[in-house]
């Protein structure tokens, strides 16, 4: 598999990001548009795209905050048919290398909790850490979050700091359920939501950190 991977700045390439990312996501309403990411990309943003015989099969975004060092990635996006191979975590890694050439020291994003092949790339490949859980964070989506509420963990990562060690640690289960139940709202997938919801909030607000994911066991571990 071939796939080439470069930081998109002009507005003729940035241009495809919209379509592929509501071909991902499957909805349209809060797709980022060409000119808000060519604004944010003036200010301190980045745009990767990868490309495979010219046609686009992933994609990532983020934008400047409030502190300096910091870059907030606002999504990653990989074609059905280019994942499991890696793609995924090269494209969050040519991310951050061009923040690292860019003054960043660290990124961090969101994503669902319940997401565990997200979470397995986010905690354990690339060595995020969970630093705070927001309920119903984006309000609707729909699309392949369906109609369920979309509670969102934080994570962060450090790219020149190794995990932080932790004295203590507490496994939380994750009740089985399928990204096709959470995109068609299945019962299952609201029972899940809450009971991750009611698990991992209260031990983050009291300073507790997500460190790794079990995908197959379901389990997260915390640690402080």
């Amino acid at each position: 598999m071939t796939v080439e991977i470069r930081v998109l700045t002009d507005p003729d390439e940035l241009a495809a990001l919209p379509e592929f990312e509501g071909r991902i996501w499957g909805g349209e309403d809060d797709r980022v548009s060409v000119n808000m990411l060519v604004a944010t990309i003036s200010e301190g943003g980045v745009a990767v795209g990868a490309f495979a015989d010219g046609r686009i099969v992933g994609s990532a975004y983020g934008f400047a905050t409030r502190e300096p060092d910091v870059l907030h990635s606002h999504y990653l996006a990989v074609d059905p048919e280019y994942r499991a191979h890696g793609l995924g975590e090269r494209i969050k890694r040519e991310q951050a290398a061009w923040c690292a050439a860019n003054g960043y020291t660290s990124m961090r994003w969101t994503y669902d909790p319940l997401q565990l092949t997200n979470a397995h790339l986010n905690l354990n490949k690339l060595g995020a850490v969970g630093i705070d859980y927001h309920v119903n964070h984006y309000g609707a989506l729909g699309g392949i979050n369906g109609s369920l509420p979309s509670d969102r963990l934080t994570v962060q990562w450090y790219f020149a700091v190794p995990p932080p060690t932790f004295t203590e640690t507490f496994v939380l289960d994750v009740p089985p359920v399928s990204p096709e139940q959470i995109a068609a709202s299945d019962p299952a997938a609201l029972t899940a939501r809450l009971a991750v919801r009611d698990a991992m909030l209260p031990h983050v607000e009291e300073g507790w950190r997500v460190v790794g994911v079990d995908r197959h066991a379901r389990t997260y571990t915390l640690g402080r």
